[in-house]
Parts: structure tokens; sequence; C-alpha cells
């Protein structure tokens, strides 16, 4: 989680911002993520019903005083980075709060041990 200075004035942007970060790159929000892509892609669903049974979630779902927080994902076949890459969105109506962010769904395979499918030939990545 991203520190903040208490005496600092913090508002419903950055809180978003935060938690989208922490959900797509920690580690210990990998089984959110999991009901995340289990769910139907382009549609969608309500965060704290997908957090249900995780504190951790939970928890950062509370200081934000904006709910409903929607989620939604889609697969992005064309891109540069190879295979398996994703676009996962957050949105908050009340203040028109959004974050996207992307995502290698292979990253969940990798870490239950499964390998990660082969890049397209012919592409250099810095």
């Amino acid at each position: 989680m991203t520190d903040h200075d208490p005496d600092e004035p913090v508002d419903a942007e950055l809180l978003l911002e935060d938690l989208a970060a922490d959900l797509v790159s920690e580690r210990r929000h990998e089984p959110l993520l999991t009901r995340l892509f289990a769910a139907e892609p382009g549609v969608w669903h309500d965060l704290d019903a997908l957090a249900e049974g995780l504190p951790l979630v939970r928890d950062r779902l509370a200081e934000l005083d904006a709910q409903p927080i929607h989620v939604s994902w889609i697969d992005l076949p064309t891109s540069i980075h190879g295979d398996g890459y994703c676009t996962i969105t957050f949105f908050c109506e009340r203040g028109h709060l959004y974050r996207m962010a992307l995502y290698d769904r292979g990253r969940l395979d990798r870490s239950r041990g499964r390998p990660r499918p082969p890049r397209p030939p012919g592409r250099l990545l810095n």
C-alpha cells in the first residue's frame, strides 16, 4: 500500500489510484484477480462482491466512501507484449473516477508454477 502523509488530505481519486495499483501489483491480492478473471470479460462486476471474504481488500474499500466501485477486464489479443495481456478498468460512478491497468494474466499461472506462453517471434521489447 502506498503510504501517505497523515497531515495531507487524501482525496478519492488518489485512493482509487492506489487501490487499483495495489490490486494488480501485489501478490497478496491474487485471489481477487483470480475471481475477476473467472467472471465474464467485458462486463462490469462489483468490486465489493468480488472481495467477499478478502479482508485486506475490504479494508481498502472501506477507505473509499465512493462505493460502489465496478471493475471489468478484456483481453488484448494484439498486445505488443505478447499473449495473455489484458486491461483491467476500475470505475466509480460517484465522482466519475476510473483507473485502467495493463495486466499479464499469465502472471497468475506463473505464480502457480505454470509456464508463460512463448512470446511471438520477431518482437523486441525494451
